[in-house]
């Protein structure tokens, strides 16, 4: 069966990336939730989809001076370990990711879900950095990149022993998938709001849909 990923959670009635958009994204029984997270100054990880929120750079500042409605990925790990997490690892020119891999490893470490997150990054490097912590992490690696020859993809997550694959919808065809059940890579596409791509992913039989309306997602799949 295909899972719905809520994008950043339910964010119709909330703001994104808030506890109240994902408790909203349980009640609409989405299968796992999106979230974007940064490293803080004073090393917290701070969920929040851009650099900035409300003209504070989130890296540069402490977690004391952001928006009291942002979370910590601490405080969410502990709050939903039901359902699955898909951590995005923002990354900036200024980002130490040595110090975030660190954090991110303790983080996870010290939390007992259901489920093992899933942790996701547009940057190969962190994601080479947390798999040098440990072999047990489930890593995917997120791509808009249309200048990659499909085999290049393919091989790069298998060297770097990625469990997963994020492409952008624009990039999955039926060779696109086909090749990752070759290499037995899970592809969960980002990110699907229109009816007709939902059904076009459905008969592709990607693994995941990360999506703003997980409503009209899961009543597409369930047909």
């Amino acid at each position: 069966m295909i899972q719905v990923c809520a994008h950043r959670g339910v964010s119709s009635d909330h703001r994104e990336n808030t506890f109240g958009a994902f408790h909203a994204a349980l009640r609409q029984e989405a299968d796992s939730i999106e979230l974007d997270v940064w490293l803080t100054k004073d090393n917290h990880l701070a969920i929040h989809h851009d650099k900035t929120c409300e003209g504070i750079d989130i890296e540069e500042s402490t977690l004391e001076t952001l928006p009291d409605f942002i979370p910590t990925l601490k405080d969410v790990l502990n709050d939903f370990r039901m359902i699955p997490l898909n951590i995005e690892l923002k990354i900036s020119p200024v980002t130490d990711l040595e110090r975030l891999a660190e954090r991110v490893i303790k983080e996870v470490n010290g939390n007992i879900a259901r489920t093992p997150p899933l942790i996701s990054s547009f940057n190969i490097e962190i994601l080479q950095s947390l798999r040098g912590y440990s072999e047990n992490l489930k890593l995917g690696y997120l791509t808009a990149r249309k200048d990659w020859e499909r085999s290049m993809l393919f091989e790069t997550i298998a060297e770097n022993n990625f469990q997963a694959v994020h492409p952008h919808h624009s990039l999955v065809s039926e060779e696109f998938i086909s090749a990752s059940k070759e290499d037995n890579i899970e592809v969960n596409v980002w990110t699907v709001n229109e009816q007709e791509l939902v059904t076009r992913l459905i008969d592709l039989e990607v693994n995941s849909i990360i999506t703003d309306d997980v409503q009209m997602v899961k009543a597409f799949i369930k047909g």
